[in-house]
């Protein structure tokens, strides 16, 4: 069952692998396709198009935006094909790795109580969903605050970014050990529903390609 990926950064391209790897061991990955924010927006048709061949399964921030589905509507073509996978993390791909509250705590050594928690929000939508309540952008708050919090000094150092930069010197290297061996998937969805529904549809992907 052959997929190419389209993830913002190497972390959400682990998350991607990792929530594919949770749903079957049947997927097969032939192309990870790496781009930013922007370059997303822009090739969104481009995407489309190719999933009409071969799936594609892109995942982005929701970052500023307020309304995961308003942001879905400017982007998504009318013509969307039914094997193109668009999902949007709320607000950020490192809101869903603390989603696991326990496994992130235990494995960054920082107390649990330190990790928000999950709340109902609204998002500007007409809907409401189930989100971790973060009172800033979720990266920000780890690299920022959270990190400074950690009982392990080399966690710290590769997190904490130097002057001028918006992520620490080793982000890549002490984030994707996490979520490719410890990130428990199930115990995230419980505080994701942005998560919860990108599994979902991955797994409606598998049933209607089987």
């Amino acid at each position: 069952m052959n997929v190419y990926i389209v993830g913002e950064d190497d972390a959400t391209k682990s998350i991607i692998l990792k929530i594919l790897e949770f749903c079957s061991s049947d997927f097969n990955v032939i192309g990870s396709i790496p781009a930013r924010g922007g370059q997303i927006k822009s090739k969104i048709q481009e995407f489309n198009t190719l999933s009409s061949i071969t799936p594609v399964i892109l995942l982005m921030d929701l970052d500023q935006n307020n309304c995961p589905p308003e942001l879905k509507n400017q982007l998504i073509p009318d013509n969307k094909s039914e094997h193109f996978i668009f999902n949007i993390a709320v607000d950020e791909a490192e809101a869903w790795l603390m989603a696991d509250r326990e496994g992130f705590a235990s494995y960054f050594k920082v107390n649990i109580n330190e990790i928000p928690i999950s709340s109902i929000q609204k998002l500007n939508g007409s809907k409401t969903t189930l989100e971790m309540d973060f009172p800033y952008k979720s990266s920000m708050f780890l690299t920022h605050n959270l990190v400074k919090k950690m009982r392990n000094k080399t966690f710290q150092s590769q997190l904490t970014p130097k002057p001028n930069a918006v992520k620490g010197p080793e982000y890549n290297s002490c984030i994707l050990p996490f979520i490719e061996s410890h990130w428990n998937i199930e115990k995230a969805m419980l505080n994701s529903d942005s998560l919860r529904r990108m599994v979902e549809r991955i797994i409606a992907l598998k049933t209607n390609l089987d």
